[in-house]
């Protein structure tokens, strides 16, 4: 190679870490992979020095953003590379005040499990937990108990009381009310959800696998295909590598499910069949221990079990999981049984290693920002003990329990400012497939008091969470609008968990929440520009904000973005589980065929146009939701029919064949936020609708200015003022406002 395409090589795949949230000293490399120099400059030496040492802001001061500029050079070839890197504010100092004093029960039959942590109340009201140690206390015999304990650095003694009875717990395990349909059952015809699956199934295709497999095949010591080397957060040097390939694996399944296109089938059985050469050879090696399979050794967690920190590690049970959910989705949605025979492996080698340790132990590694982070392992351990009926991958899937987020969440306190937004959220997809699996109430009550913490006091217009990937403040909207909101990946794992919840509730409210979520951020985060693949990371709210897609990086997002792409169908329709019902969950233009009954839905609600189902042998009874938006319905029939409204439904019993029309009233509204009543959104119908403006400055609007929209001669387009106005997920080059004051 000539010293320009070296540098130039090396100036694409520079990694350094997340740049998001940085609270400690980065590592900088001074060579590039092919053998270019590489120096740098830091825009403030105060916050980031140019060898990578970080001095975080004073907890009264706010976060700082640092541009860190990268001079790669060899010979007479030099290129420049920048970073926008975040550095975190120190936490502010925490003064506990008290200590929420609980009472758990337990049998005579049961180990009795104290929580690792206590809720403590904090001086400015809000809550926390904290690490506690409980006295040692003998529960063999039945009776109540009062443990007390120590928090160390603080001068308030936890208790708690345990009460012990005889006998043994029963827990009936609870049905859930509706299911959804097989992928493949529902088709798209939606214009604009329809595109982002097209060009989503275009860059699946596209990729080169090798080149996803290329970490492995280096892992296991076998010899490498020729292919483009990974990067981004794939790269040799990134402690992450690997999980790409995991999420490319269940958008392959995905995509192969929706539309049986034998392209990606083949695609699979590659990937699949690779990954068990890995295994097999890491197992011939005698280096790895029987089952392992990762794009790197077992050192991280090595290194995870002696509480070792980030950026030394970065969260091998992560990327442990976005794998194995990728292999039992190749299973379950593209029939690959070499896929259950290579995750089953891992799952063993999961259950092995982790049986070895305490209960301590685990909670501690858990506990820990980032080296800590396992995504869904629970979920993925739970799912294949549901497939398989092996016990073992049910009680490694409660080796993750989480103390520190679960035990608040079940006692319905909110202690979430200040955590990783999506290293929490997946754990609690995981406890639903827990209770699916056992019934046990303490998870499906975590993770219902987790959504209903989440939805009132941490959300956004969009439905999108967090500020720099972290839960801040309850109810403090306005105070944390920038442009590093909403991770794309929350968004992702929310969508999960909130029809997991509507399956056991029927509640109309988890429809509306993801109505709002898939619209306004999933819909909005795919780059409809070349090249395809390119998803946000964050989506930026502030004024003048501007999406940044990530095209090459291979982070996180850009992983569950190829996820979100893969699946618009797989939430428009639900079965009641007596098949006695069919749920019309979302208005998206689409066909259903389930056994005899046939419904096709046409006329696009978001452009205010009627809806025309036409339905065939409906023996059925269809549930149409009222949207929480609507102002009003109106509901017409093809022939004579009845229908009756029920807990937010339009209920159509027994319909059979016909034509059924809906319209919905839309109007134009301001949303206003908890913390600030000058700050408000605007929406019309399920949509986010932003203003089309660079000033960096908060527009202001009149409460009135809602009437005095008008129509342009575009589909979606609007004006006011001289604005232009469209949904948000039309905006892909143009800055904009999804936040304004109002007078």
């Amino acid at each position: 190679m000539t010293d320009f395409e070296i540098v130039r090589l090396d100036k694409e795949s520079i990694y350094i870490g997340n740049i998001y949230t940085v609270d400690s000293n980065m590592y900088l490399p001074k060579e590039g992979r092919f053998g270019s120099e590489i120096s740098w400059q830091s825009s403030n030496e105060k916050y980031l020095a140019n060898d990578g040492k970080v001095t975080r802001p004073k907890y009264d001061e706010e976060n700082v953003e640092v541009v860190l500029t990268a001079t790669i050079s060899k010979g007479k070839a030099v290129e420049k590379r920048q970073f926008t890197v975040t550095i975190l504010k120190e936490e502010r100092p925490v003064k506990i005040v008290g200590v929420v004093e609980d009472t758990l029960t337990f049998y005579k039959n049961e180990k009795v499990r104290l929580p690792s942590v206590a809720i403590c109340k904090k001086d400015d009201g809000s809550y926390m937990t904290m690490p506690v140690t409980w006295d040692k206390t003998d529960f063999s015999k039945a009776g109540e108990y009062r443990v007390t304990g120590e928090i160390s650095g603080a001068d308030i003694v936890p208790a708690i009381n345990v009460v012990v009875l005889d006998g043994e717990r029963k827990i009936e395990k609870i049905e859930k009310k509706a299911r959804a349909f097989p992928i493949g059952d529902v088709k798209l015809e939606d214009e604009f959800f329809k595109e982002n699956e097209r060009r989503n199934h275009e860059y699946l295709l596209k990729l080169n696998p090798d080149t996803l497999l290329y970490n492995f095949r280096e892992a296991a010591g076998l010899p490498q295909k020729d292919c483009p080397l990974p990067y981004g957060w794939e790269d040799p040097s990134c402690k992450l590598r690997g999980h790409t390939t995991g999420h490319y694996l269940s958008a392959l399944a995905l995509s192969y499910g929706a539309s049986g296109n034998e392209e990606f089938k083949k695609i699979i059985d590659y990937v699949v069949s690779s990954l068990r050469e890995c295994q097999d050879a890491m197992e011939k090696s005698g280096k790895y221990s029987y089952g392992f399979l990762s794009a790197y050794s077992e050192e991280q967690f090595d290194e995870l079990e002696k509480y070792t920190t980030y950026p030394t590690i970065w969260a091998p049970y992560y990327t442990l999981h976005k794998i194995m959910t990728g292999l039992i989705d190749c299973y379950e949605y593209a029939g690959n049984s070499e896929a259950l025979m290579v995750v089953t492996k891992m799952a063993d080698w999961v259950y092995n290693r982790l049986s070895k340790l305490s209960d301590a132990q685990r909670a501690k590694m858990w506990s820990i920002y980032i080296a800590g982070e396992f995504g869904g392992m629970n979920d993925c351990l739970a799912r294949l003990y549901e497939i398989t009926g092996k016990p073992e991958y049910l009680e490694a899937s409660k080796y993750f329990d989480n103390d520190k987020l679960f035990y608040p969440m079940y006692k319905n306190f909110d202690t979430l400012s200040g955590m990783h937004a999506n290293q929490h959220i997946p754990q609690m997809v995981g406890t639903m497939k827990i209770f699916e699996a056992t019934g046990d109430p303490y998870y499906f009550n975590a993770a219902k008091n987790f959504w209903d913490i989440v939805t009132s006091g941490h959300i956004y217009s969009i439905g999108g969470v967090g500020q720099g990937e972290m839960f801040r403040d309850p109810y403090k909207v306005a105070r944390y609008i920038s442009d590093k909101t909403a991770e794309t990946c929350a968004s992702y794992n929310m969508l999960k968990l909130t029809r997991e919840l509507f399956f056991y509730s029927l509640d109309k409210k988890y429809l509306d929440y993801y109505e709002t979520c898939v619209y306004n951020h999933i819909l909005a985060s795919q780059d409809p520009n070349g090249p395809y693949g390119g998803s946000t990371y964050f989506m930026p709210l502030s004024p003048g904000a501007f999406k940044e897609f990530d095209t090459d990086g291979n982070s996180c997002c850009h992983g569950t973005g190829m996820e979100n792409h893969s699946k618009y169908e797989d939430s428009i329709y639900f079965a009641s589980s007596d098949n006695k019902t069919l749920y019309v969950n979302l208005y998206i233009p689409s066909s259903l065929c389930w056994g005899d009954l046939k419904i096709a839905q046409k006329g696009n609600i978001i452009k205010g146009e009627r809806v025309e189902f036409s339905v065939q042998s409906a023996a059925a009874d269809i549930a149409f939701r009222i949207p929480n938006w609507a102002k009003g319905y109106k509901i017409e029939f093809s022939k004579e029919a009845k229908y009756d409204e029920k807990d937010g439904f339009i209920i159509v019993p027994s319909f059979g064949d016909g034509k059924i029309i809906l319209s919905f009233g839309m109007e134009f509204e301001l949303k206003g936020v908890p913390d600030d009543d000058t700050i408000s959104s605007l929406h019309y119908g399920p949509m986010v609708m932003v203003i089309l403006s660079s000033d960096e400055k908060y527009i202001t609007l009149s409460k009135g200015d809602v009437f005095n929209i008008r129509k342009s001669e575009k589909p979606l387009e609007f004006e006011l003022n001289g604005y232009k106005i469209v949904p948000n997920f039309m905006t892909n080059k143009s800055r904009y406002h999804a936040y304004f004051k109002v007078k």
